[in-house]
């Protein structure tokens, strides 16, 4: 009788295990088809006015891909925005030179095409970009890796 019911308690182990590891499989098969190809990147604090930043800026940080995105984008008094940004690995290493990488901003409320941004590497992992923007409003700064592209959005006043 005590034999019995060891035997069915490890059969419950059993197909309770069995069971969570299908269910594991099953989710992680999924994932595919629920990745997105852009990766939201959020204002973590302001960038007080100054000199050549008239209008002052936001920090922003996220992760696209297995890319860590820490970055300030700043206004000047005519609307010229300037991104910096860097680029940093899971190994806390920074992108390597051979790393495809574009930018450019967009915005959303409008049927324009994004605006390419001159991308100039500043150091190992690190990237300047800037353009003047051409009307107030909410825009996108789009940040392309292979595979994602990071998004942060942010307004900009009249």
């Amino acid at each position: 009788m005590n034999a019995d019911r060891s035997a069915r308690g490890v059969r419950i182990v059993a197909i309770a295990m069995a069971t969570v590891f299908f269910l594991l499989i099953g989710a992680f098969t999924l994932m595919v088809f629920f990745v997105h190809d852009e990766a939201r990147l959020n204002a973590v604090g302001p960038i007080a006015p100054g000199p050549g930043q008239e209008r002052g800026g936001l920090v922003f940080t996220g992760t696209a891909n297995i890319w860590e995105v820490r970055g300030r984008m700043t206004l000047d008094a005519r609307r010229h925005v300037r991104f910096d940004f860097d680029l940093i690995g899971p190994t806390s290493i920074p992108a390597p030179e051979t790393l495809e990488v574009s930018v450019a901003v967009d915005m959303p409320a409008h049927d324009m095409p994004p605006m390419p941004l001159p991308l100039v590497r500043t150091g190992p992992g690190s990237y300047a970009a800037g353009a003047p923007l051409p009307e107030p409003g909410q825009w996108r700064f789009l940040i392309t890796l292979p595979e994602i592209t990071g998004v942060f959005i942010f307004d900009v006043d009249t």
